[in-house]
Formats: C-alpha cells, sequence, structure tokens
C-alpha cells in the first residue's frame, strides 16, 4: 500500500466510525494509491487508545 499526501490539519478531531459505531480521535489522513485507483484514507485512535486506518467515507465529524 501507497501512501500520498499524508495531512495533519485535522490532527485531534473528535470522529465517529459508522462501520464500528464508536467515537475516537481523527490522526492524520492520506491517499490510499492501489493498483485501479486512489482512496482517501484517516489513522484513527479509538476510545481504548488503539489506532487503526479507515477510509473516510467510515468517518464524520462527532457532535460532542
Amino acid at each position: 500500500m501507497a501512501r500520498k499526501d499524508i495531512c495533519r490539519i485535522a490532527f485531534g478531531t473528535k470522529i465517529f466510525n459508522h462501520k464500528t459505531k464508536e467515537k475516537g480521535l481523527l490522526i492524520y489522513s492520506w491517499t490510499n494509491v492501489f493498483a485501479d485507483g486512489e482512496v482517501p484514507f484517516a489513522k484513527c485512535v479509538d476510545m481504548n487508545g488503539k489506532s487503526y486506518d479507515t477510509p473516510m467515507d467510515n468517518i464524520s465529524p462527532a457532535e460532542d
């Protein structure tokens, strides 16, 4: 997996992951380059401190 365009502007943004139904924090985003295209991805941390990668389509800003 190749990463390009890493962006840390949204560091610390509270997010809601629609796939896991959990809140977390966004660390950074990037473009994941596949053989057949490019997909925007995010590195996030869940409420237990575990980091994970997910497509940006799976998350949205969380309401407080």
